[in-house]
């Protein structure tokens, strides 16, 4: 993520005719992920998952376009698409993630985000709140005929993307053993974003 790296090393600053320098402390970006497997029909928990994911490089792009022009493009992080992997994949233990991934192997679903869906949280309680903080939280549930089959991969994408599979500028990227989604369950996913 050459915007990050960039911040992240040492910068040389002029000050009334002099320089300094100082380094920049920055964790950059990570994030989380949470899903959540239920029976459509009693709403018991069928399986649950939680693991970190990968921030790609291409979300620096997203992110210098934002900051160069809140208008282009007009919004950041919209959907969340989930997929069932590649060709010869082993579901159970799929290839690792890496951040040079631009789409996902075999994107089968995509639900855009509400304003509803995504919210500041308090890094200290992990509450949600009105007031913006670095972490955020996006959440997406898929119904009962939505994203059904073998789940192993999922991703945020932003920028220029629409309902459209392979679409827009995706922003992180988990591998994961598998999540086999019937009709009759319903999947919920929180990605968390912290910067």
């Amino acid at each position: 993520m050459i915007f990050f790296e960039w911040i992240g090393k040492a910068v040389e600053k002029m000050c009334f005719g002099s320089s300094y320098r100082y380094d920049e402390k920055l964790d950059g970006l990570h994030g989380e992920v949470w899903m959540t497997l239920r029976d459509a029909r009693t709403g018991q928990v069928v399986q649950e998952y939680h693991s970190r994911n990968i921030i790609v490089n291409s979300a620096s792009i997203l992110i210098a376009r934002l900051l160069k022009d809140n208008h282009e493009p007009d919004t950041g992080i919209s959907y969340l698409a989930v997929g069932t992997g590649g060709i010869g994949w082993d579901l159970q233990d799929p290839p690792a993630p890496i951040n040079t991934q631009t789409t996902l192997a075999n994107e089968i679903a995509r639900k855009a985000f509400t304003t509803e869906d995504v919210s500041f949280v308090d890094p200290d309680t992990g509450d949600h709140v009105t007031v913006p903080t670095n972490v955020v939280d996006f959440t997406a549930t898929f119904a009962e005929t939505e994203a059904v089959g073998p789940i192993v991969e999922m991703g945020l994408f932003g920028g220029d993307t629409t309902d459209m599979p392979d679409s827009g500028t995706q922003i992180n990227y988990r591998t994961f053993p598998v999540i086999n989604k019937s009709a009759s369950m319903t999947l919920s996913i929180i990605i968390r974003i912290t910067a």
